[in-house]
């Protein structure tokens, strides 16, 4: 939604369907309600009950990831003001390229001392899916059952390549937009 493509937000919002919402209700309620904000701030008065109505839902369940916690705020604040003014209007605004729900980081690195063809982890949040470089060269990235591949709190393991020589490499994890260091590994064999 941060196009304001309000119809493909509805259209993503009702493919998932029932079953999925209802595996997480909290979540779905906030989208439902901004998918509705949408509208609502391009002259669709009644959507306004639907941002209010999600607002009123999720009003005590501030927790959650930098995504839900950055939606509830946005909800929060739309709701608040259109029950504090019924009759006023909201102009939205497209955010600065630097702002970002989920900053990008690496929050560890382990382990930081590896034997060629060793597993690594990476854990850390990025915008998009990664590719992991040893100083400069791509190595391949390992699936990971409990890890999606991309965004919030998630992890990219990889195998230190069988020829990398003993010594530091730079480990860093590149999407299109930017570069992240995750630090030093040492290779050794001993």
């Amino acid at each position: 939604m941060h196009n304001r493509n309000c119809r493909q937000a509805k259209i993503w919002y009702d493919l998932a369907g029932p079953g999925e919402r209802a595996q997480n209700p909290t979540g779905w309620k906030l989208v439902g309600g901004l998918v509705g904000a949408c509208f609502a701030v391009g002259g669709q008065e009644r959507e306004w009950r639907t941002v209010t109505d999600a607002y009123e839902a999720i009003r005590n369940q501030p927790s959650g990831d930098c995504k839900y916690v950055a939606g509830r705020r946005t909800l929060q604040q739309l709701a608040e003001f259109r029950i504090a003014h019924p009759k006023g209007k909201i102009r939205i605004r497209p955010a600065p390229k630097s702002v970002q729900a989920c900053p990008p980081g690496i929050k560890e690195m382990r382990p930081q001392r590896a034997a060629p063809e060793d597993t690594v982890f990476v854990h850390g949040t990025w915008p998009s899916e990664v590719t992991v470089y040893l100083d400069s060269q791509p190595v391949t990235i390992l699936p990971h059952p409990d890890y999606p591949p991309c965004c919030h709190n998630t992890a990219v393991t990889f195998e230190v390549p069988k020829d990398t020589p003993d010594g530091q490499v730079r480990v860093t994890l590149r999407t299109r937009t930017i570069t992240l260091d995750a630090g030093l590994l040492t290779i050794s064999r001993s």
